[in-house]
């Protein structure tokens, strides 16, 4: 196959033309835009140079940059809730195959929540069945406090003791299942909900806020080109530039406007920190309640373990011990 030097020259012009076309339409603007910001910034450029924008632009961006922040300060936080062992003490060393047994017994297979009353994580593994001794703070606690560990020296349902421990640890494994269903219903109802809205929603009002800035620099340009020129023949194209640029910031505002409205109405800031109010009292509720109850328990029971005691004592008195 012969080499074809016209096609081949008609080729290389195109490409010309085309890296021309894209650096006369995209970089030298780009670069026109970017070194306009920089001498705006550094005070170099009239205030009076600089258009303003509309009040109700103004106020729409500030209130949507605003949520913007709040939603992200916000997540940083509760993102937190999607890692179980948050609050898991880094200095526990536990058996779990030692508790592991013994704890299975008590703990449900747990699913995703739709409401505080089903809102339980997974102990389970749904693919294998395995138990997964959860790495929380309270799941610790109720594990180093189970009274299976002194059954080897008294009976468990004589021993005042034993019976508290099995209440506490009980209580506590509840109260940790709990706290994981919190933690689900926090990254379902509050965390996806905020991170949705800043991708969908707040994503917009950033594009067209930018979009905006864009247009009215272009427009600042093209009032300085023209305000700037010498040539009257050139005078009449950079009026007609200017006139263009000038529409096309108008408009972009106005459409800026009308997303930044919509952003606003369809964002739900208060509905979604109610469900984080919903999760978060629903756990501590039950929490109160089961550690609320167990003060009277634990109470009575330390009135039978002093009854106990001094039985004992009477009991050694009466058959000739005595204490040194």
């Amino acid at each position: 196959m012969s080499f074809n030097f016209s096609n081949f020259t008609k080729d290389l012009k195109s490409f010309g033309d085309k890296l021309s076309t894209e650096f006369n339409n995209e970089i030298l603007p780009l670069a026109q835009r970017t070194n306009r910001i920089v001498q705006e910034r550094i005070g170099k450029v009239n205030v009076d140079d600089i258009s303003q924008l509309p009040s109700e632009y103004l106020d729409l961006a500030s209130k949507c940059n605003h949520i913007e922040q709040l939603y992200k300060n916000v997540l940083k936080i509760t993102a937190n809730y999607e890692n179980e062992s948050y609050d898991y003490p880094s200095n526990a060393q536990e058996s779990f195959a030692e508790f592991g047994k013994n704890i299975s017994t008590r703990v449900s297979s747990l699913s995703k929540a739709t409401t505080p009353a089903e809102a339980q994580a997974a102990l389970i593994n749904p693919s294998t069945g395995e138990f997964k001794p959860p790495k929380t703070l309270y799941h610790a606690l109720s594990r180093a406090t189970d009274g299976s560990v002194l059954t080897a020296s008294a009976a468990p349902t004589q021993d005042p003791l034993i019976k508290a421990l099995d209440l506490y640890s009980s209580n506590l494994n509840k109260i940790a299942n709990a706290r994981l269903g919190q933690d689900q219903l926090i990254k379902s109802k509050f965390n996806k909900p905020l991170t949705t809205t800043l991708r969908q929603l707040i994503s917009q009002s950033n594009n067209i806020q930018k979009k905006v800035d864009q247009k009215r620099i272009d427009y600042d340009l093209s009032r300085s080109a023209l305000a700037s020129c010498t040539n009257a023949v050139k005078e009449p194209q950079l009026r007609v530039a200017m006139e263009n640029a000038e529409d096309e910031f108008a408009n972009t505002v106005e459409d800026a406007i009308n997303i930044m409205q919509n952003v606003l109405e369809n964002a739900r800031p208060l509905e979604e920190f109610l469900e984080l109010i919903r999760a978060q009292l629903a756990y501590h509720k039950l929490a109160a309640e089961l550690l609320g109850g167990m003060v009277g328990s634990f109470e009575e029971l330390i009135d039978e373990n002093a009854k106990l005691s001094a039985g004992g004592q009477a009991s050694s008195r009466e058959s000739g011990d005595f204490d040194i």
